[in-house]
This record gives structure tokens, C-alpha cells and sequence, in this order.
């Protein structure tokens, strides 16, 4: 439905404000990264914690395996191009600690909001001039560890396609259309009917 405009649109967006944002973010070449239900969770903390650092409403969300589906409301400071970027970033750089499995969860060239080490579960920001909580990542990297063993190669570096897809949400009757695709897009992929990874499960963190 929404793919087809994906890398058409993706350079050309409306910033407005109190604008609500349909949103999808797709992983490289389509990999199926969230068929791991270890990346799904560990994408969900980092979801709470973006929401928290970026300030954005969040109403509704749906993980499938090679994409994330988004309805969210920017705040006045950070845009929607600026919220996207944290999230991506965030995600790529903790995930890539798994998958390379480097416990330091030092990962080069990948770039974040906060740039220390975020492995024992909180970190003071400067930008912020608070503590955050963090996704424990030593916690992900135990189960990782566990499961796929310290050298494994059956997981690429993770990466996600370059830009995203964003629809302008344009009145009530359009919300409710895109609130529908996208808390049960898991129906239209044939998964599971108890499917985890959609804001249905997750209410403490919607608006």
C-alpha cells in the first residue's frame, strides 16, 4: 500500500506543527532483522526511551520483520526527520553490540544522542541534564550470547534502509484509517494472531 512511494516521497516532507506523522521505517534490502524476537524487544526499549528524549506522542506502532509502522505526533523542537534519525541510530548502534558481540558496546561509525556506554542501564545526558533509563543491554547480550553463541555469522550487521517513508495525517477520519493499518499490519503479514510487537500490548507507552 505505502511502499510503492517510499523512496519517492522520502526526501520531500511537510514540518508543521501539531502534525500527526504515519511513519515506515524498513530494514536493508528487506533483511528480516525482527524475526528475532531478541531485536524486537531490545527495539521496543529503545522505542520507550526515544519517546522519553525526543518528546514525541506516541499512538501507535507495529513491528513486522523487515519494518516498523509509526503513528506519532512530533513535539515544537524536534521534528519528525530529527525523531526518525534517533530512533534509527539508536537501534542500529545497541543492535550491532549483539551481533558483533562486543560486550564494550563500542560499535565505530555508528552515532547516537548519547555517546557513552549505555550497558548497565542508565546514563547521565549532558544535553538533558538528566538521567535516563536504558535498555540493559548486557541483559540482550547474555540472551544473544546464549542463543547464537560468540561467534556467530548468521546475523548480518544490522542497517535500515537509507530515509522513511511519512504520510501527513489530514483529519479524523485519517487517523482512524492509519491507526487501524497500523496497530494490525501483523494481520495483513499472515503473523501470528497473538502477535507481541504491536501497540495493542504495549498501552502504557501510547498517548
Amino acid at each position: 500500500m505505502y511502499e510503492k512511494k517510499f523512496h519517492r516521497n522520502s526526501q520531500k516532507r511537510f514540518y508543521g506543527q501539531d502534525k500527526i506523522y504515519f511513519v515506515v521505517a524498513k530494514t536493508f534490502k528487506n533483511q528480516p532483522y525482527f524475526k528475532e524476537p531478541i531485536f524486537c524487544d531490545l527495539l521496543i526499549e529503545e522505542l520507550k526511551l526515544c519517546k522519553k528524549m525526543k518528546r514525541f506522542k506516541l499512538y501507535g506502532f507495529c513491528l513486522i520483520y523487515d519494518h516498523l509502522n509509526l503513528l506519532l505526533q512530533p513535539d515544537d523542537e524536534f521534528n519528525i526527520s530529527k525523531v526518525m534519525q534517533s530512533i534509527k541510530k539508536e537501534f542500529s548502534r545497541d543492535a550491532n553490540c549483539l551481533i558483533l558481540n562486543n560486550s564494550k558496546g563500542d560499535i565505530p561509525n555508528e552515532e547516537g544522542d548519547i555517546p557513552e556506554c549505555r550497558l548497565h542501564g542508565y546514563q547521565y545526558s549532558r544535553q538533558y541534564k538528566k538521567i535516563f533509563d536504558m535498555p540493559r543491554l548486557l541483559n540482550f547480550h547474555k540472551k544473544f550470547i546464549t542463543k547464537y553463541g560468540r561467534s556467530q555469522f548468521q546475523i548480518p550487521k544490522f542497517k535500515w534502509q537509507k530515509s522513511f517513508y511519512d504520510h501527513v495525517i489530514r483529519g479524523k477520519k485519517d487517523f482512524k484509517n492509519h491507526y487501524r493499518y497500523t496497530v494490525y499490519n501483523y494481520i495483513k503479514h499472515e503473523l501470528p494472531e497473538n502477535w507481541q510487537y504491536t501497540s495493542l500490548n504495549y498501552e502504557e507507552i501510547i498517548d
